[in-house]
């Protein structure tokens, strides 16, 4: 299923951190950058691993290290949370997921909530008939019945 730009978003905000591995610290570093030592899956190239989330915190580092010449490489990974299975599916849509589980729950309390009985009674009920006879002013062989509101019956009587 294709994904939306709220799918897109979502992943990139909760899901995405990226990773910066160089082997020299640029001078000033933003305090939301986690700085640790990089790990033998690194491929032993380089000393240090940069961790954010942000966006914007990865456009600073990464220009402050083209400033200075340092050699660094990115990665993307996931994050190890329990709800990345459910906003990082290739295969099928959070959002669409969420409008399809809201219309289903909709449907449920529309339907436990009594509102088809009562509607399906009233479209199935049956008018009045009401029955009023009216005598017509001018001639006395003509009877006027009001059945409805909107139903007239005039009978000629000789």
């Amino acid at each position: 299923m294709q994904q939306t730009p709220l799918d897109r978003w979502l992943r990139r905000r909760f899901v995405y951190i990226t990773r910066v591995y160089c082997n020299t610290l640029p001078a000033d570093l933003p305090p939301e950058l986690t700085v640790e030592e990089a790990p033998e899956e690194s491929g032993g190239r380089f000393l240090y691993k940069l961790s954010t989330t942000s966006d914007d915190v990865l456009k600073g580092v990464v220009e402050e290290m083209r400033k200075q010449n340092v050699t660094y490489t990115s990665r993307i990974e996931d994050k190890r949370v329990w709800y990345a299975r459910f906003l990082n599916n290739p295969h099928k849509s959070f959002t669409f997921r969420c409008i399809w589980i809201g219309l289903a729950v909709s449907a449920l309390i529309i339907a436990f909530s009594g509102l088809p009985q009562r509607l399906l009674a009233y479209l199935l009920a049956e008018d009045e008939v009401v029955e009023e006879m009216v005598e017509a002013k001018d001639s006395d062989d003509v009877k006027v019945f009001h059945k409805r509101e909107s139903m007239v019956e005039i009978d000629r009587v000789k």
